[in-house]
Order: structure tokens, then sequence, then C-alpha cells
């Protein structure tokens, strides 16, 4: 069922993750080209509403903060703030909305929004399926998300999108380059590494990406190499500055809000990274990405358009997806060497020339 949605108010529901955010903006643009005078707005975990800030096809958002009602007791002890935010939904007066999340809670959202048409999966989980007025079809898995995303906005008369980057300006641009000159940056070959990733299983070893550093500063010479990561990752961001004997990175973990991260990989000339949030930001700017992934499935989480540039170890349990390693000691990362990284990135920057 198509809809005519010029002049109408639609509230996307996409609260997580950061890459699933990143994968959703390319379905914001595509709203955005087929109804120009739509008013989008975007319901995003209070975390990265500020990477959504900058984007010109997203008019407005409305954060919310997830740890703070998390389960039935959060929900209980904070119901006063919870009816405000409900009342922050039903002031929206929103003709539609379009849940890209498909779990109860943004099923609830949808429902609780006030608007008259709920658009979301056919075959979402916990039971949202049920506060939809009109459930999407989408391929069958393992699919990559942005297909998924694609469905959802093709079931409301959408082209596939002709963007998907996250509209990084050319200020933000300069205060990345500013950022950069700061820590002697002389606009050497710019490669961003991202060492950390929320799951254990996930990470590959500092000391290799290290490795790759070293044999990339060996070979391309001026290269300098950028440590990127949010706070939280500053173990192996350190560990992997600390371990490079030829590249002599700058290590800017934590330092960084969301919108400078993107302007910072935006301005990259490649990024090596395990399956991270900054995996997507950079595949969306369109920089050239070298993935290390292991227990995920690089055809459902992988860097969108950028498949062909996974590089991965051998074990019979992948893609296991497991937060942690169910036996085999890390076996997929572990038995990887670093030489396939430099392999793919050589590659690459021959082709960035």
């Amino acid at each position: 069922m198509t809809h005519d949605l010029n002049g109408k108010r639609l509230l996307l529901i996409k609260p997580s993750s950061l890459g699933d955010v990143c994968h959703a903006v390319a379905s914001a643009w595509a709203l955005k080209a087929r109804w120009p005078q739509l008013h989008l707005t975007w319901l995003v975990n209070s975390s990265f509403e500020p990477l959504l800030r900058g984007i010109s096809c997203i008019d407005a958002t409305v954060p919310f903060d997830r740890a703070r009602f998390k389960g039935l007791l959060g929900a209980f002890r904070e119901r006063t703030a919870l009816r405000a935010f409900v009342s922050t939904l039903r002031a929206g007066r929103f003709d539609i909305a379009l849940d890209m999340q498909g779990l109860f809670r943004s099923g609830t959202f949808a429902r609780l929004s006030g608007a008259p048409v709920r658009v979301g999966f056919k075959k979402a989980r916990e039971g949202a399926r049920l506060f939809y007025t009109q459930r999407v079809e989408t391929p069958p898995q393992p699919v990559h998300a942005r297909v998924r995303y694609d469905a959802l906005t093709a079931a409301l008369g959408c082209l596939r999108p002709a963007r998907e980057d996250l509209d990084v300006s050319e200020a933000e641009r300069q205060r990345a380059r500013d950022l950069l000159a700061q820590d002697g940056y002389e606009g050497q070959t710019l490669v961003a590494v991202c060492p950390g990733a929320r799951w254990q299983s996930k990470r590959y070893a500092p000391e290799k990406f290290a490795q790759a550093l070293d044999v990339l500063a060996r070979e391309r010479g001026a290269l300098r190499p950028i440590i990127i990561g949010s706070g939280d990752m500053a173990e192996p961001c350190a560990a992997t500055a600390s371990a490079c004997r030829a590249a002599k990175p700058i290590n800017l973990c934590g330092q960084t809000g969301l919108r400078e991260l993107a302007a910072l990989l935006d301005l990259a000339d490649l990024t090596l990274t395990c399956d991270s949030g900054p995996m997507h930001i950079a595949a969306a700017q369109g920089t050239p990405v070298v993935a290390v992934l292991g227990p995920t499935d690089p055809r459902q989480t992988g860097p969108y358009g950028q498949l062909k540039n996974v590089v991965h170890g051998e074990c019979e349990l992948m893609p296991c997806l497991k937060r942690e390693c169910p036996g085999l000691g890390d076996k997929c990362m572990r038995e990887l060497p670093s030489a396939r990284l430099v392999e793919m990135a050589l590659a690459l920057l021959s082709l960035a020339k």
C-alpha cells in the first residue's frame, strides 16, 4: 500500500544500535527524496541523537533515554517521566509511524504515538507486529539490515535511496582537520583504525592491528594512522598505539563526538576496523573499509556496499553470533594473520590514487 506523504508528519522509530542508525539514515534520505514536504521526526536513543542533528533530511528528533526506563521496574520508577515522554510523542501529531526496530518497545512507541497508520516488519519480534496497521514482508535471512529497511520504504512508495551519507559539512571537515593538525598531521595518507567492539568476541588483537599499521607505514611511507573509539574502548585503543613500532599513530579514543567522528572518517583514505559502529559510519561516507569479522555474518552486519572488503579467519562455527566464544578459544580472530589486512589495505589504497 503506497501513501502520499507530502505535507504529512512521519515518526521514524530506530533507537539503536549505532550501525543500524547509520543504515536507517539512507531510508530517511529516500523518504525525503520521494516527498520533499514530508516532516520527518526520528525517535532515537539519547546517546546516538547527536549524530542525527546535522542531517538535513531529518527535521526533528525525539531522544529516548533507554537506560532510564530499562525493564518493568525502571518504567514504574520513572513513570512520571515516561508519561511526559508519551505526551511528547502525542504532541507530534504524527500521521504515520514507521517502526524500523521491530521489537516490543518500538512497536509500543508506534502505538502510543497516536499515528493512525503504523508500518513495520511482518516478522517483527516480541509481538511488535500486533501494533502495526501495515505489515511489510522482507527478504528472508541472511540479508543485510539495509535491504530490510529498503523493503519498508519501498512498501511506502520510495525508490532505492540515492544517498546514504551522514551529511558531513565542510565546516565539520575543517574542524576535523584542525583537530588532526594539533597532533602533527600534515596531509599524509590517513588511515583510521577502530580496534574496539562491544562484543569481546568481535575484537581483533591490538598487536595484530599494530603489525598491520607498521607494515603499511613501511610500504606506504607517508602514512599517519588515527586510532578511534568511544571512551569505553580506551584499553584496546591504547594497546594498539603502544604496540606500534614503525607507525606513529594519533590516539583519538574518547576525544570525539559522533559528528566529529563522522568527519574524521569522511577525511580518511582508509579505515581498518572490527565489526563496530565506526565501520558503518565509514562505509556510509564512502571511505574504503577493511573490516575484520569473526562471529558475525557479513551478509547481515558487514560494511554495506563493501562486503568484498571483509577479512576473516577460519572456524567451523562461523558465524556463531555469540558475544563470547562458544568454546574454540576465539579461533576465528586468533588465527587470522595481520598480513591479510595488509594485503587488502594496500589494494584499496592503490585504487584510491
